[in-house]
């Protein structure tokens, strides 16, 4: 790189830029002999503290391990009790549930014995050996069985089984009945051989091992299987660190080498295993021990050396080969980032880190510019899909707005969501006055009829199919005139709206009365025919007047299915059709003569009937109607979806006469359906692909102050730095926060099983030392899919805040009014009650986005509440209000 040259140039040695590199190197030399000694000197004290410290995490990584593992054992016997409810089982059925486990577990578990309260053994079965009656005993002598008696999970010593020589171990649990009372107690004899194979693994050093003994310093097992036999038992008090173990002192932190176990000079440490009364011995010998101190004292030596001949010569290439590029850079940066994103960059030449640097910025910039271009496209395919889906809402919309019959939209709770003008006009209602005000019950005059058709309802709603879709009730007007109306009911496929359709019969019925009224006249006339002839003919007149109202009463409830927009179909079990509205032959577009004449010849109509018996297998007198959903594909080649019901009409012999099908055109709905999941598909990986732009841009901004923190010796700069620091930290935990909550609402919400959701939940917590009571069993609620970790949030607030005053976690239910109440409480401190009013807002110290503010956020998306009203000091108490409709019984 060449440098302009200035007319007055100042003479090398007199230059501030070379006083500073001068300056530089001796100050570079200095501190590299004074840093250099300081390592050696720091590095040798603090190797030993070092070794101390790594020999201890090791220990714990072991322990960890064998508390998992023994904490597994026992979860999976309690799961196994608490799902198949064990107490309530007969023998048989208790050891067929013993048999699955030890199917399903072979790895872990080879024998499972059932005892009662007295100790005795009702039921021992093994993978090796088949007991048989007379070889069942009494075990209420032992502690493993009246620890477990009293309600404890109990871990007995390792010892070795019998029947194969497997090193093996006994845990032991309660089964009590649903009233809390200990019914028996399960003891499952479970392998070591896996939770040996696991610490084989841990890398403890090329001369390393670990061995296990109990509190009163006793050799319980060896790193090696071979050894466990030849050592099981012995006394190990001659090791300082089972000492420590035996006197519960805590650990020493200085540096006491001892011989170990191999017969070799050690340094040793232990760490206590969690719900056992073991610990586990890690032995390290001292000459890999300290193998790494020397070297790095040869290492450190030579660096200083070559360091004091090449620091004032890389000092001054440094200095000028880094000044000016990096300058360079930082303008180019600060242009990207006013926006300016076809900057030239002129380093991307170079092979060293400025060069990578430079075209890692260059890349960023195309980066940037190619997602700015892609995230505009994303947006305009989004914006025509909205629009798509607006247009197809109006259409149905205008449809059913302008239908000739009455059309009501009524939800689950019986409230009334839409009405078109001609219910308006039947109820004397406007829809203002209707939608969210009223529910349908209120126009049903006769009390018979609306208890009758609530039940409908409600056995509709729970998915009955053989529910009268047709039938007649009594309608009160707004102005107290009662019509006569036919109704018809659909059910609105998966949001669980009901449509119903209602045509006024009131006229009809008059009709219908009169014509009986006349029927009944034209009898008494037949009777005196031969008294009077005349009397005969004006009743045959009046008989032939009633006829043509009949035959126009026939040709106006024609003309109602006529006008209907569904496709309405009959047609025999051979697939004759004998009728058809308009709607059905504008859809085929065919002419009604030749889908009556041709009927089943025609391609079009033969698909149809197929796709719709396909699915109608099931029809029978008790069960007449079943839905359908199918493609098919019209004259012209366009393929379209449509849905509806068929219904079997039946003889008195119970056999099949004919099928009548109503079905709808829903192709618009299921384009939309296909649009809205491209565009929810496309913004999950627009919000992926963003989050991790993002995450890199930031880890990029924490290297550069950094860098510039350490370029800079200002108070008052570094602090403004530690500011930048801050923000940047918050910046990323929101978009932590961000990125869970992306996920809230993106999937369908569905039926769940609370029990084995919570299950599921807390199994990712330990929770072993706290008492669980779950009274919740056959509950139901739609809920979002992240239920789950809603009540993993709910547990791990109480694992965080109550560790040390919860001893018990009770899981229940309540009915308040029509609601449920799902009650997750515990027995610990409880929360203060001014802390209450802001439990569930968002706070700045919230690391990932999953505290109560979360949860209260996922429960909302299906309508439940959440509100804590525990007292302080006797322990939380959380309430989920699931409003009626949201939950189920079983």
């Amino acid at each position: 790189m060449t440098y302009p040259t200035s007319p007055h140039t100042i003479p090398y040695l007199q230059r501030i830029t070379t006083r500073t590199i001068l300056s530089i190197v001796l100050l570079v030399i200095l501190m590299v002999m004074i840093v250099g000694c300081g390592v050696i000197w720091i590095a040798y004290s603090e190797q030993g503290n070092t070794i101390h410290l790594t020999q201890k995490k090791t220990a714990e990584e072991v322990s960890l391990i064998i508390s998992y593992y023994f904490s597994n054992l026992a979860d999976n016997l309690m799961l196994l009790s608490t799902s198949s409810h064990f107490s309530t089982l007969s023998i048989k059925e208790q050891k067929e549930v013993l048999i699955d486990l030890l199917n399903d577990k072979r790895k872990l578990y080879h024998e499972c014995t059932v005892l009662t309260p007295d100790g005795k053994e009702v039921l021992k079965l093994s993978r090796f050996y088949t007991y048989m009656p007379d070889e069942l005993g009494n075990r209420s002598t032992e502690s493993l069985f009246n620890r477990a008696l009293k309600g404890e999970t109990v871990i007995s010593p390792i010892y070795v089984f019998p029947q194969t020589g497997l090193i093996s171990v006994d845990i032991a649990i309660p089964v009590s009945d649903h009233q809390g009372a200990i019914t028996h107690v399960l003891i499952g004899t479970a392998s070591v051989l896996p939770l040996w194979s696991e610490i084989e693994k841990i890398d403890l050093g090329n001369s390393g091992y670990a061995y296990i003994v109990d509190k009163e310093g006793k050799f319980v097992a060896y790193q090696k299987i071979s050894d466990i036999l030849d050592r099981y038992g012995s006394l190990m008090t001659a090791y300082p660190p089972v000492q420590d173990v035996i006197s519960e002192k805590s650990e020493r932190t200085n540096i006491s080498p001892y011989i170990g176990l191999k017969g070799e000079e050690v340094i040793g440490s232990y760490a206590e295993i969690e719900g056992t009364d073991w610990a586990v011995i890690i032995e390290l010998s001292t000459t890999e021990a300290f193998e790494n101190i020397l070297r790095m004292i040869h290492v450190t030596i030579a660096a200083l050396i070559i360091g004091a001949l090449f620091s004032g010569l890389l000092g001054y290439v440094l200095s000028r080969y880094l000044t000016d590029p990096v300058l360079n850079l930082t303008f180019t940066v600060s242009k990207i980032g006013q926006g300016n994103l076809v900057t030239d960059i002129h380093e991307i030449t170079r092979t060293d880190e400025i060069g990578i640097l430079a075209r890692g910025i260059e890349q960023m910039q195309k980066n940037l510019r190619e997602s700015y271009l892609d995230l505009e496209l994303r947006i305009s395919e989004l914006t025509l899909a909205r629009e798509k889906l607006r247009i197809s809402e109006e259409q149905y919309r205008t449809i059913f707005e302008h239908s000739e019959n009455p059309l009501i939209l009524v939800e689950k709770d019986f409230s009334i969501s839409l009405i078109n003008k001609k219910f308006e006009e039947l109820w004397g209602y406007s829809q203002d006055e209707v939608i969210g005000q009223k529910k349908w019950v209120e126009f049903v005059a006769d009390p018979e009829e609306r208890n009758r058709m609530i039940e409908y309802n409600k056995r509709r709603q729970a998915g009955e199919k053989d529910i009268p879709s047709l039938y007649n009730f009594r309608f009160k007007t707004r102005y107290g005139e009662i019509r006569d109306i036919m109704i018809s009911v659909t059910q609105m496929p998966g949001t669980g709206q009901t449509l119903a359709t209602l045509v006024d019969v009131t006229e009809q019925k008059r009709f219908e009365q009169e014509l009986i009224q006349k029927n009944s006249d034209l009898h008494e006339a037949y009777e005196k025919l031969a008294a009077n002839e005349e009397e005969l003919r004006e009743s045959y007149n009046t008989l032939a007047t009633f006829e043509q109202e009949l035959r126009m009463s026939e040709q106006k409830y024609r003309s109602i299915v006529e006008d209907q927009t569904e496709l309405i179909l009959r047609f025999t079990p051979q697939r004759k059709i004998i009728f058809v509205n308009d709607a059905f032959c504008s859809f085929f577009q065919l002419n009604r003569e030749d889908i009556l004449q041709q009927g089943g010849e025609i391609q079009e109509i033969e698909e149809y009937l197929s796709g719709i018996l396909n699915q109608i297998t099931a029809l029978s007198s008790d069960n007449p109607v079943a839905f359908f959903e199918c493609r098919i594909f019209q004259p012209d080649g366009e393929e379209r979806w449509i849905n509806g019901t068929i219904r079997g009409l039946f003889d008195d012999s119970g056999s099949i006469t004919e099928y009548q099908s109503v079905a709808r055109d829903i192709s618009d709905r299921k384009k939309a359906e296909e649009a809205l999941e491209k565009a929810r598909n496309k913004l999950t990986l627009l919000n992926a692909i963003t989050f991790e732009d993002i995450r890199n841009y930031i880890f990029t901004l924490s290297g550069y102050l950094e860098v510039q923190k350490d370029m800079v010796s200002d108070p008052a700069v570094l602090t403004l730095f530690e500011k930048e620091k801050s923000i940047v930290k918050k910046v990323s935990q929101s978009l932590e926060f961000a990125k869970d909550y992306q996920d809230m609402g993106i999937k369908p919400a569905y039926w769940q099983n609370v029990l084995q959701v919570y299950l599921y939940a807390i199994s990712h917590l330990d929770l072993t030392h706290i008492e669980r009571v779950e009274e919740i069993k056959g509950v139901f609620m739609y809920a979002d899919p992240l239920l789950e970790k809603v009540f993993f949030n709910l547990a791990m607030n109480l694992v965080i805040h109550g560790k040390n005053s919860v001893t018990r976690l009770h899981l229940y239910t309540e009915m308040q009014e029509n609601d449920l109440k799902i009650i997750f409480e515990d027995n610990g401190q409880g929360i203060p009650d001014q802390q209450k009013e802001t439990l569930f807002q968002r706070r700045n110290d919230l690391k990932k986005g999953m505290g109560l503010y979360f949860v209260r956020e996922v429960l909302a998306i299906t309508g439940i509440r959440i509100q804590e009203t525990g007292v302080f000091g006797q322990g939380a108490r959380f309430e989920l209000i699931v409003p009626y409709g949201k939950y189920r019984l079983e």
